[in-house]
């Protein structure tokens, strides 16, 4: 992915440069103060105090992350995507600058780029929520097939063993409302945790009894 916003040798220069010289509220205050107006759904009000405060703490990830929410708030995505950027530079394993810019890229029409973001973290780290996010936002933007390679990926990492994939491949089948797959994967599900309620429930709901004898071993286990 290329460059998006300061990098992070970028911030440190900006640290330099402002010589920690304080006007005004302190910097704790510009915090308290944008806390307040967002909770009240003043969104640019705490876009404003967020902004003094990361000027200050700019390697501070939750000044970053609430700003990047505040602009959100004020319908300014290309701006939160790149607090959200930068948030993610300074902590990448938070998954909440993770799905903060992919959230952003959906706002803005960006799917080559949310595809790029995603896929290529995905690829890197190998890991199971990583190809469940891509697999949710493939889905979301309209591209199922993406969506049922990138949750079957992480149902074969997985071997089978946790219920979160089987769960979110039924959802997936019931979006695209392919109710036997569904079924199926919800079959899977109830054999990896036979007294789990929303497994029961789901299944109900489409007109099934669960039991002992309806589940079946899921089939990433071979």
């Amino acid at each position: 992915m290329r460059a998006h916003g300061l990098a992070i040798g970028t911030v440190m220069a900006v640290v330099l440069a402002a010589g920690g010289c304080e006007s005004g509220p302190s910097t704790n205050a510009l915090g308290i103060y944008g806390d307040n107006a967002l909770e009240a759904g003043n969104y640019g009000e705490a876009a404003g105090f967020y902004e003094q405060f990361v000027e200050r703490r700019p390697l501070d990830p939750e000044g970053r992350y609430k700003l990047a929410t505040a602009y959100l708030g004020d319908n300014r995505p290309s701006l939160a995507r790149e607090q959200f950027l930068l948030g993610l530079e300074l902590r990448n394993q938070d998954e909440r600058f993770i799905e903060g810019t992919a959230d952003t890229l959906v706002d803005m029409g960006q799917q080559e780029e949310l595809f790029k973001l995603l896929r290529g973290r995905a690829q890197k780290t190998q890991e199971i929520d990583d190809y469940i996010r891509l697999g949710r936002f493939a889905a979301r933007v309209g591209d199922p097939d993406e969506a049922e390679q990138a949750l079957l990926f992480a149902a074969k990492l997985d071997q089978g063993l946790n219920l979160q994939p089987q769960m979110e491949l039924a959802e997936f089948y019931g979006l695209v409302g392919d109710e036997a797959r569904q079924l199926e994967r919800l079959r899977m599900a109830l054999f990896i945790d036979p007294e789990n309620k929303q497994v029961m429930d789901d299944i109900r709901a489409l007109g099934e009894i669960p039991g002992p004898a309806y589940s079946i071993p899921p089939a990433e286990r071979g």
